[in-house]
């Protein structure tokens, strides 16, 4: 996996920075075409960039906070196959929280207990109490050994 050219990194970059800004100030909107803008830049195919993770991220982040939870869980696993998306532990929680609100359970349940896994409870600080709850539970019923339960199929 190579780097990006250095000059579409840096306005890669630079694009990120001022999503980054408006998420800051909740103009999510406009975070989102800044997060395009820089998606855009992407050597084709965009998704085997390591930027490209975090700029999907970036983008599912800010539907989640726009409580459009079904564009959020698209762009979420969108990034999964994207160079280290589906080790970061922030990305697979943000997936979770928007898959739970799509009332998508059981792929809900995965993404939090991988989540889990790889953050522990310092990853749920802040976030809404159920969401933690939610995994807990899910862990609790992974422990009685019911290899097909409703919540215990693996993510991928």
């Amino acid at each position: 996996m190579n780097n990006l050219p250095k000059d579409i990194a840096h306005l890669v970059d630079n694009l990120c920075r001022e999503g980054d800004r408006f998420a800051g100030i909740d103009q999510f909107d406009d975070a989102i075409e800044k997060y395009q803008a820089a998606w855009d830049l992407l050597p084709a195919p965009p998704q085997q960039w390591p930027a490209a993770a975090w700029i999907l991220l970036s983008v599912g982040d800010a539907y989640f906070w726009l409580k459009d939870f079904h564009n959020g869980a698209t762009f979420l696993l969108e990034a999964l196959d994207c160079p280290h998306g589906d080790s970061n532990p922030y990305l697979l929680l943000r997936l979770g929280q928007c898959l739970l609100e799509s009332g998508r359970l059981d792929e809900a349940a995965n993404a939090f207990e991988e989540a889990f896994r790889l953050g522990g409870n310092e990853l749920f600080e802040g976030e809404a109490p159920k969401y933690l709850q939610f995994v807990q539970t899910q862990l609790r019923i992974a422990n009685i050994k019911r290899p097909t339960g409703r919540f215990n199929r693996p993510l991928k």
